[in-house]
């Protein structure tokens, strides 16, 4: 495990301990009254990067005015990345998992290309006058 996040507080933490050093909450770790959050549940899609066709899968904390608030990974829960609304997207693993598949067939065929190209180069001889 990676580490936790209390569920009070959203404070993260590495290793395992009684109670949150935070808040003080003493953590339950199974059943109805769990309150630690040990794992991420994705709920939305995010576009973080201008230029980018990267998204990423996220969990939505927060929604302000034009903002939202949001955690790619547990660590984020203390300092969540901040997301204009307008690209944050309802959560599809079928969509997200045709984009990541579509941008893997992309690098391998930029990389097959970056090879023909170089094996192509290594054919060239220097210019010699005659």
């Amino acid at each position: 495990m990676e580490g936790f996040v209390c569920a009070n507080c959203h404070f993260w933490l590495a290793s395992a301990v009684s109670a949150c050093p935070d808040c003080g909450a003493q953590f339950i770790w199974e059943g109805e009254n769990k309150n630690v959050i040990d794992r991420i549940q994705p709920d939305c899609l995010i576009h973080r990067y201008e230029g980018s066709d990267l998204l990423e899968p996220a969990v939505l904390l927060k929604e302000g005015k034009t903002n939202m608030k949001v955690a790619t990974r547990l660590k984020e829960y203390a300092k969540p990345v901040v997301v204009p609304k307008h690209k944050v997207y309802s959560f599809d693993q079928s969509v997200l998992s045709t984009i990541q598949s579509l941008r893997h067939e992309r690098t391998s065929t930029i990389s097959r290309f970056d090879q023909l190209i170089g094996s192509h180069w290594q054919l060239l001889k220097p210019y010699k006058k005659n």
